[in-house]
């Protein structure tokens, strides 16, 4: 075998129950993460992947549902490669008890293999000159700044296979979130250290690298980020990788985009109605059916668009999977027509606000006055 090639997923977190959405959406996007699992054994049974990698986190906690592991299980068996390799991560860690991972040790099929131990697994038994380093989560917070790295450091024994790839679930230094560096957290120079051919790594959501580029080669570890997007914070659509390491230890990685949903956090000033159509256009033009999105307005229209604005919002709430709009900072222009039509001629509010409508440096403090106005009302 002069090359494997590699389909490199993690974080599905099958499980999730969506309890922020409405009714209406959270049972679509629970059934998404099945289906991209499924979308993605297909794809690397047509692409006639050696591996199928799991970094990490393919469940969103350890007491998930039976029903959801009977039906992960059944689309994991349709990978007809040569290994699947399942690596426990933080959320559904294996601390030797949990009934989850007991389950699927009992499962086993003859091409699963389940990373939970500190030990090398050579996988020529499945026809591959390979042999992996696993480092599984026990738990579902470390010490701070510790990983389960270690074992591996202390390995004095020479590496007979052709290829030695390193599967690991953790915070990488530098570009996942961790503070308090206490999700396994492990930078690039101690991976590199360790002199394996391959990274393949699990946790961040984010993919790493990130590229605009459909390919990557030069570069040997890999964070898959999750293939079906999970909230507002995702950003992209849904990532995964096809790599490829030949006999000389070189890597090419095809970027994948398996993921059905969308998520997007938006905000635009407007100012008339031309910004607001605009602003229509603009998600309607990128986003879609599967698509849902969070909208913050801000700026001063008139009143009449002010008013008008919840027609804007019915099309697009009838176009987009999901929509939510914020627009408490969206308010009315305040002009001498407005104060007309709302407060009686001669009256207390009318007088105070005509007379802020005439200093024209005051236009804050006219909007600030009559909001405290209506609101007394």
């Amino acid at each position: 075998m002069e090359s494997v090639k590699i389909l490199h997923t993690g974080d599905l977190h099958i499980g999730m129950r969506f309890n922020n959405y409405p009714d209406d959406i959270r049972p679509q996007l629970v059934k998404a993460r099945f289906e991209v699992l499924e979308n993605l054994v297909t794809l690397a049974n047509e692409e006639e992947a050696d591996l199928f990698v799991i970094a990490g986190d393919l469940f969103d906690k350890v007491n998930v549902a039976k029903r959801d592991q009977n039906q992960v299980l059944n689309i994991l068996k349709k990978f007809s490669g040569s290994a699947l390799l399942l690596l426990p991560g933080n959320h559904d860690y294996d601390d030797g008890v949990v009934d989850l991972w007991r389950f699927f040790e009992k499962e086993l099929t003859d091409n699963l293999v389940l990373l939970n131990e500190n030990k090398v697994f050579d996988l020529t038994d499945y026809g591959l000159d390979l042999s992996v380093y696993p480092a599984y989560c026990d738990s579902k917070h470390s010490e701070a700044g510790v990983n389960n790295l270690d074992w591996i450091k202390n390995l004095d024994s020479e590496k007979e296979s052709k290829w030695q790839i390193g599967i690991a679930h953790g915070a990488l230094e530098g570009y996942s979130p961790d503070l308090e560096k206490k999700y396994f957290n492990m930078n690039r120079s101690e991976l590199e250290e360790l002199n394996l051919d391959l990274w393949l790594l699990g946790h961040t959501h984010v993919p790493y690298p990130q590229t605009d580029k459909k390919s990557i080669t030069g570069q040997s570890i890999f964070n898959a980020g999750t293939p079906e997007a999970d909230g507002m914070d995702c950003r992209h659509a849904g990532n995964a990788f096809l790599l490829e390491l030949d006999d000389k230890g070189e890597v090419k990685a095809q970027v994948i985009e398996p993921g059905t949903y969308k998520f997007a956090e938006l905000e635009y000033k407007i100012f008339d109605e031309d910004d607001l159509l605009n602003v229509k256009e603009q998600i309607l033009d990128k986003y879609t059916k599967t698509s849902l999105v969070r909208l913050k307005l801000k700026g001063r229209i008139d009143k009449d668009l002010f008013n008008r604005k919840e027609e804007v919002y019915k099309e697009l709430q009838k176009n987009l999977a999901y929509f939510k709009r914020y627009d408490s900072e969206l308010k009315i222009n305040i002009t001498p027509n407005v104060i007309d039509e709302e407060f009686s001629q001669n009256s207390f509010p009318h007088q105070f606000l005509k007379k802020l409508v005439i200093k024209e440096d005051d236009e804050e403090a006219l909007q600030v006055a009559y909001e405290l106005i209506k609101e007394v009302q």
